[in-house]
């Protein structure tokens, strides 16, 4: 046909390109495809759950894993499983896999305990970020003391790991005496002794310091204010 034909021909009766019957083909056929693909997969289930660190967490979160079985693979929400076991604050990384043909193994590392708070008539353990991290038989140092909220243990931790890291001592006890002073107890030397320190959150020249004297030369000093900006108050062993 002419490309004059053509371009008098209504729509309805020029006659259809071969490509756009291609293409529909096509497309019917992948639709068919998922069809039988979504079929085959609703056959396709969780038959074992299998979880590895199950002390870390209670049995409500192990009774609603293994309530996983006969759910269907592919319609399995793994973030949600995930999100189940680190509500509990022991729970640390969390890591889930899938062994073909159905088996679910639900990994739940604890919480990696680097201090402790009383709470009640216990100790609760709390984690770096300052998050509680679960039950404790007894204290863990440091202990943090009149800390609330996690971003506060998030930054008396911080303050106690500064402290740790330049006098070369161990962390006791950091303790809250108001907003800019900070009761810091920690042990230091071969005799273990004990040392307390007011310092401020941020840090001081002062604190630096008085760190790095107890470090080198082994100052026997038993009370130190260090908030201030270029001033020590010490107070020695006996004085």
């Amino acid at each position: 046909m002419s490309s004059i034909h053509r371009r008098f021909l209504p729509d309805r009766l020029r006659p259809r390109a071969q490509r756009q019957r291609s293409r529909h083909r096509l497309l019917l056929a992948m639709a068919v495809a998922v069809a039988l693909m979504l079929l085959l997969a609703s056959g396709w289930e969780i038959q074992t759950v299998e979880v590895i660190g199950a002390d870390v967490v209670p049995a409500s979160v192990l009774d609603s894993f293994h309530g996983l079985v006969g759910h269907a693979v592919p319609f399995l929400d793994l973030e949600w499983a995930r999100r189940l076991a680190a509500t509990w604050p022991a729970a640390g990384e969390i890591q889930l896999r899938l062994e073909l043909p159905g088996t679910l193994i639900v990994e739940i590392f604890p919480e990696a305990v680097r201090g402790s708070v009383a709470m009640g008539r216990g100790w609760h353990a709390v984690a770096a970020d300052g998050r509680l991290a679960g039950h404790l038989d007894g204290p863990v140092s440091p202990r943090l003391v009149d800390f609330r909220r996690p971003t506060d243990r998030r930054l008396a931790f911080a303050v106690a790991c500064r402290v740790a890291g330049e006098s070369g001592g161990q962390v006791v006890e950091v303790r809250q005496v108001t907003p800019d002073d900070y009761r810091v107890e920690l042990q230091l030397g071969d005799d273990r002794r004990v040392v307390v320190a007011h310092v401020d959150p941020q840090g001081t020249d002062a604190e630096r310091a008085w760190c790095q004297l107890v470090a080198t030369d082994g100052a026997v000093i038993e009370w130190a204010d260090l908030r201030w900006p270029h001033r020590l108050v010490l107070r020695e062993v006996g004085s």
